[in-house]
């Protein structure tokens, strides 16, 4: 093995293929290493708004003479240095290249994994990519090279390489995002123009509602950097649903089992689209289940808020006009804030509550003279008076627990006020 590209001896990938397709109208290509045939296969990324693939990753699989496959880790075991490592990734990505050169494609990305560890570490010749776009006739702008930016401790090396592959045209994605030691800092620094997110955070996502919203604020995070995101790893119907959240911070693609498997052939599998329109129905339903599911848990406690509202008007006494919410085991706080959204009532806690106060938050528990004014429930009162507002569920900065606000403006010694009550809803 050498580091120019690999002449490749060919196959019938039709015949080799176990994907429910047609056989390839060309032969695939593979090679050998260490007594192994080494072939291709694509698993393809979906793009969620338009419901079909625009990107495949090129994945080596590996068998024996005897057709016994040998797994993808055990292979990338084999090499003894960095050296030959790096020899064997070039030969994967020599196979990939050519491989998907050979078939229909369209305007497809081709993602390919690289070891920039040891890229960086052996320090190759940086002409070997350009090379290889040349002998395959694949434009630069449809090459996507992934890296794992958590590998690399020479950032300056791996910026250097970063910049030939854009000099060339192609463009960078960042892997497995979320795992090990990945942190924006490198995401700032290497301005990637995808970012996969790392299969455990859907997994943990989907059992966990602290997680959900992690993970859908790591991608809007990724896409204020200017980043595109793919959340790979998708295996079941749940995880695609939050993959494609449309109440939240949307990913722009997805990856995985769920969608399709790794084949020799590219392709979208049958009835793509028809799955991407049915999750789509699916998220709205379920995004306007939550919403109900928000409306209702308010609509319990609502009447009780309008009494509070009617009697701090007639009688102008704040903490007397909380009691009826105060006995209902939903309610957190009541607070009274100005016009301009500065809090002139002390918090008043019903005592359910008030044992449940955790002390390490105490220097944000007292509201007096904050100014709120900033938040959604209290410039959508002002907007739209006389009208009970329910807020978003949101983490209150007074004890660092979920709650939804119910608020409507109020009139108090003449003057308009915000009357406030939160309830308490942690992970609901």
């Amino acid at each position: 093995m050498h580091n120019a590209a690999l002449p490749l001896p060919t196959f019938d990938a039709g015949a080799a293929s176990a994907a429910p397709h047609a056989p390839l109208a060309v032969p695939m290509q593979f090679t050998r290493y260490r007594g192994l045939s080494l072939g291709s296969h694509f698993q393809p990324i979906f793009s969620i708004a338009h419901g079909r693939a625009v990107g495949y990753e090129g994945l080596v699989r590996a068998q024996h003479d005897d057709g016994r496959p040998e797994s993808p880790a055990a292979l990338l075991a084999m090499p003894r240095n960095g050296r030959e490592c790096l020899e064997l990734d070039r030969a994967c990505r020599t196979l990939h290249m050519q491989n998907f050169a050979r078939q229909a494609s369209g305007q497809a990305w081709l993602f390919l994994n690289l070891n920039s560890q040891y890229l960086v570490s052996e320090r190759p010749d940086i002409g070997f990519t350009r090379d290889l776009l040349q002998a395959s006739g694949v434009p630069a702008h449809r090459l996507v090279i992934e890296i794992i930016e958590s590998e690399v401790r020479d950032q300056a090396q791996l910026k250097r390489f970063i910049r030939h592959f854009r000099q060339l045209g192609c463009l960078i994605a960042i892997d497995d995002f979320g795992a090990g030691h990945s942190n924006f800092d490198r995401i700032w620094d290497l301005q990637p123009d995808i970012v996969k997110i790392d299969r455990r955070l859907i997994r943990d996502a989907g059992n966990s509602p602290r997680v959900e919203r992690i993970l859908n604020g790591i991608v809007s995070l990724l896409h204020e950097a200017g980043s595109l995101v793919v959340v790979e790893g998708v295996e079941s119907e749940p995880e695609a649903l939050l993959a494609i959240a449309a109440n939240a911070a949307n990913a722009d693609m997805v990856q995985g089992f769920f969608f399709a498997r790794p084949q020799p052939r590219l392709g979208d599998p049958p009835g793509a689209a028809e799955r991407f329109a049915s999750l789509l129905r699916g998220r709205q339903w379920h995004g306007l289940g939550r919403s109900a599911d928000l409306q209702h848990y308010a609509r319990g406690i609502e009447e009780l808020f309008r009494q509070a509202l009617a009697e701090l008007a007639e009688h102008q006494q704040f903490a007397p006009s909380c009691r009826g919410l105060l006995n209902d085991p939903r309610t957190v706080r009541c607070y009274l804030l100005d016009e301009a959204g500065y809090q002139v009532s002390p918090n008043v806690y019903p005592l359910h509550y008030q044992q449940r106060l955790n002390l390490r938050f105490a220097p944000l528990l007292c509201g007096d003279s904050a100014n709120w004014s900033h938040k959604h429930y209290h410039y959508r009162a002002m907007r739209q008076p006389g009208i009970v507002q329910v807020s978003r569920p949101y983490l209150s900065v007074a004890d660092s627990r979920l709650c939804i606000t119910l608020s409507q403006t109020v009139t108090v010694d003449g003057l308009r006020h915000v009357f406030c009550c939160d309830l308490d809803w942690q992970d609901r």
